[in-house]
Parts: C-alpha cells; sequence; structure tokens
C-alpha cells in the first residue's frame, strides 16, 4: 500500500519537476541580441547575446550584415580571454584564467577572424581598420 502510495504521490508532484521546460530565450532577434550586448560592458555577456544571435537568427542574413556583430564579438572575445572583465565601477576588474581556457577563447576568436577576413569585400574602410587592430591584439595576446 505504501509503495502505491509512493508512486501516485511521485506521478502527481515529482514527475513536472522531470518535464523538461521551455527555456526562455535571451534575445528575441538578431537586432535585439545586439542591442543588448551594446547595452553592456561585460565582455562574457556581449559574447552570451551575439553568439546566441548568430547562432539562432543569422541563417538568412547576408554576410555584410553579420560583420558588425563578428567584429563585436572577436573583440570581446580576446579582451576576455586577456582577463578584462569590461566592468566598469569603482574598480578594475581583472581576472586570470586557465591555460586551457583561454586557448579555447583563442581558437573561437581565430574562427570569427577567418570568417571577417573571407569576407573583406564587404568591410567598409572603419571596418577594415578595426579588424586590423583586432588582428594585431590577437596576435599580441597569443
Amino acid at each position: 500500500m505504501n509503495r502505491y502510495l509512493f508512486l501516485v504521490l511521485f506521478l502527481v508532484f515529482g514527475f513536472p519537476l522531470f518535464a523538461e521546460s521551455k527555456q526562455k530565450s535571451i534575445c528575441i532577434s538578431l537586432s535585439d541580441c545586439e542591442t543588448k550586448a551594446n547595452a553592456t560592458t561585460i565582455h562574457r555577456k556581449k559574447i552570451t547575446y551575439l553568439t546566441f544571435g548568430l547562432t539562432e537568427y543569422s541563417k538568412e542574413v547576408p554576410a555584410e550584415k553579420l560583420i558588425p556583430l563578428y567584429l563585436k564579438r572577436v573583440r570581446s572575445t580576446i579582451l576576455e580571454a586577456n582577463g578584462d572583465t569590461g566592468y566598469q565601477g569603482e574598480i578594475v576588474l581583472k581576472v586570470s584564467h586557465k591555460p586551457e581556457y583561454k586557448k579555447s577563447q583563442f581558437i573561437k576568436a581565430e574562427e570569427d577572424l577567418r570568417f571577417l577576413e573571407s569576407n573583406q569585400n564587404y568591410l567598409s574602410k572603419d571596418q577594415s581598420l578595426e579588424l586590423s587592430e583586432l588582428q594585431t591584439l590577437f596576435s599580441e595576446s597569443k
């Protein structure tokens, strides 16, 4: 009898806890993700918003429209890997990362740089200068 009572209680109260819940999206469109990324100075948050936007909403978007997002993401990725949190408060918050994490971030930055280099014909003059600056920052960071 106790086993049946336990089973019934589990099915009524416990099982719904294990049910798959639908996660709320962190942004609802590519432009929303970019707006949220622009609204924060924290590099990890910027990377999260931009990555989500590029992963979820960029499939039908032409490469030239994605360039500003890749430029922002690669900058934040390199700075974050170098220990710059982006936090702007009364103190400057810097962190040290494990070598494995830093290496994985640099791999991601390198992939973004490759995307930008392969689409150089779509870059404006200012974007080309920014890309050059980011390539220098990347090579000095490794």
